[in-house]
C-alpha cells in the first residue's frame, strides 16, 4: 500500500514538472528578430514546419553579392594569367581592362570635383590666394616641322634636343610608356574630357594616375644622334583629333 502511494506522488511531481518545462519555453524561443514583411506591416513567411523562411528579397540579395564576387574573381584571375602567358585569347580582356582604367574613366574630371569641394588631400590650411588661370600653350619652344594634315593625329615640333616638354593643361596622366608611333609617351586626360598627348620623349617625370598642374615638366625631348631633336604634340576632344595649331598660336616655320 504504502508503495503505492508512493508511486501515485511519484507521478504526479514528474507531471507537474512537465507542466512547468512546457510554459517556460528556452532563451533561444524567447525572441525572434522580425521579419522585413513584420517590419512593413505584413504578416511574416510561415512554412509548413512552423520555421520563418528567409525572404525572396534577401535570397536574391545573397545571390547577387555571390556572382559578383564570383565574377570579379573570374576577371582578376583572367586578366592575372593574361600578364604573366602568352595565349592570345587572353589578350581582349587584358586589353578591355586597361582601355577602362586608362581612357574610359574621367580621372580628371573626378580629380577637379573634388578638389573643388573638399580642397587637396595634404592641404592643412586653406591658400586664400586666387586661382591661376588655366593655361594653353606650347609644350616646348620650336617650329612645326611636320604638319596635322600629315596623319590626322598631332604636330612634330623641332626643338633643342634635351629641352623640357610642359604640360599645356593641368591634368591626370592617363598613359606612360612607349608608343608604337611616337616612341616614349605620356598622355594627359583633362577636366573637359580633353587629352594631350606628347611623344618623343626622354627622362620622364611623371607617373601613371598622377595630377599634374599647368607648365609641370613631364620629360626632355629626344634626339638621335646626327638628328634635331623632335616631339609630338596631339590633342583630342570629343573624341576626335584636332590640329593643335588651330587651337594654339605656333611658329609653323620650317
Amino acid at each position: 500500500m504504502k508503495k503505492d502511494i508512493h508511486s501515485v506522488r511519484k507521478n504526479i511531481v514528474d507531471r507537474k514538472k512537465k507542466r512547468v518545462q512546457g510554459h517556460n519555453p528556452s532563451p533561444s524561443q524567447l525572441y525572434k528578430p522580425p521579419q522585413d514583411e513584420e517590419m512593413h506591416g505584413f504578416p511574416p513567411l510561415i512554412t509548413p514546419n512552423g520555421i520563418r523562411k528567409k525572404a525572396p528579397q534577401e535570397e536574391k540579395k545573397a545571390s547577387n553579392l555571390a556572382l559578383q564576387v564570383v565574377f570579379a574573381a573570374l576577371l582578376f584571375a583572367t586578366v592575372a594569367i593574361g600578364k604573366n602567358t602568352s595565349f592570345t585569347l587572353l589578350d581582349t580582356p587584358e586589353q578591355w581592362v586597361t582601355s577602362q582604367m586608362q581612357e574610359e574613366f574621367p580621372f580628371a574630371k573626378v580629380s577637379a570635383w573634388y578638389t573643388e569641394r573638399f580642397g587637396n588631400a595634404l592641404e592643412v590650411i586653406g591658400d586664400n590666394s586666387p586661382a591661376a588661370p588655366e593655361q594653353t600653350a606650347l609644350p616646348v619652344s620650336g617650329s612645326v616641322s611636320t604638319s596635322f594634315q600629315n596623319d590626322g593625329k598631332g604636330i612634330r615640333m623641332a626643338v633643342e634636343a634635351g629641352s623640357p616638354v610642359q604640360s599645356v593643361q593641368p591634368g591626370t596622366v592617363v598613359f606612360v610608356g612607349n608608343d608604337e608611333e611616337t616612341g616614349k609617351t605620356v598622355v594627359l586626360q583633362h577636366k573637359d574630357g580633353s587629352k594631350t598627348t606628347y611623344g618623343f620623349l626622354t627622362d620622364i617625370q611623371v607617373h601613371l594616375y598622377e595630377d599634374v598642374p599647368a607648365k609641370s615638366v613631364l620629360g626632355s625631348a629626344q634626339s638621335e644622334e646626327g638628328q634635331p631633336a623632335e616631339i609630338f604634340f596631339g590633342i583630342e576632344k570629343n573624341n576626335q583629333f584636332v590640329d593643335p595649331v588651330k587651337v594654339i598660336k605656333v611658329d609653323e616655320s620650317s
